[in-house]
């Protein structure tokens, strides 16, 4: 594992309910202990606090650590219109995905300014990835997308609800699943075995330094796939969808 490119989904830096807060020197440290060669990086301040803030925070970070950070926004829908205008402007500075907190911020799947802000997000051409955490939510997100055609990545997913998640994947090529909480033993296999080419589905994502790095990483490891789908999946998969 240690000698193929790692690419991650999800590292984060900002402030974080009941934690101290997670500095960009504690991301850059793990990222570079763990032979991470790039990662997908937002400041949590727009999850907590103003999007708009935290997306220029991202990209002041990306641009300073370019050839390891890549920069990843995020919006929240329950400021609309001004989450729309956001959007076009995410598109304008290079962002290429938006991450939606949808549980850990309080508002619904099923919500109006979110729909639209999804068909923005489709026409710029921006891969989304959605936390999906609670039983019901996969579901409702995949019927919130029937008619966008860019990548998706469904993000929070538990053993506890992954079979939804099969579900939703096995419903079309644009869902990917972020391996992240995955730890249960046998699910990645039950991915790889249930959905059509699973091991292409599957998102490594560590969350660092939220959570620990060696543990993300040690779901794939384990996993019993074979070593060039475990590549793909702590790597290619996620350079394929960026471009």
């Amino acid at each position: 594992m240690a000698a193929t490119a790692i690419f991650d989904a999800c590292a984060l830096f900002g402030p974080w309910p009941q934690h101290h807060d997670l500095t960009l020197d504690a991301l850059l440290a793990t990222l570079n202990s763990s032979n991470v060669s790039r990662a997908l990086t937002l400041s949590t301040l727009g999850i907590y606090g103003d999007f708009r803030a935290g997306n220029a925070a991202t990209l002041e970070a990306c641009r300073a650590h370019a050839d390891k950070l890549v920069p990843v926004a995020t919006l929240d829908p329950r400021v609309y219109p001004v989450c729309l205008d956001e959007a076009e402007a995410c598109a304008k500075a290079g962002f290429k995905l938006i991450r939606f907190f949808p549980g850990r911020q309080g508002w619904p799947l099923a919500f109006a300014p979110f729909r639209e802000l999804l068909q923005r997000c489709d026409a710029l051409k921006l891969t989304v990835a959605v936390e999906v955490s609670r039983p019901g939510d996969a579901t409702e997100l995949a019927d919130a997308v029937a008619f966008t055609q860019s990548p998706l990545l469904l993000a929070g997913v538990t053993s506890e609800n992954l079979g939804e998640a099969i579900a939703v994947l096995r419903s079309g090529a644009k869902f990917h699943l972020e391996t992240t909480l995955l730890m249960a033993p046998g699910s990645l296999e039950a991915v790889a075995t249930h959905v059509p080419n699973g091991h292409e589905r599957l998102v490594f994502a560590s969350y660092s330094p939220l959570r620990y790095f060696s543990s993300a990483l040690n779901t794939v490891g384990a996993a019993a796939i074979a070593g060039e789908h475990k590549a793909a999946v702590i790597g290619a998969n996620l350079a394929r969808l960026m471009r």
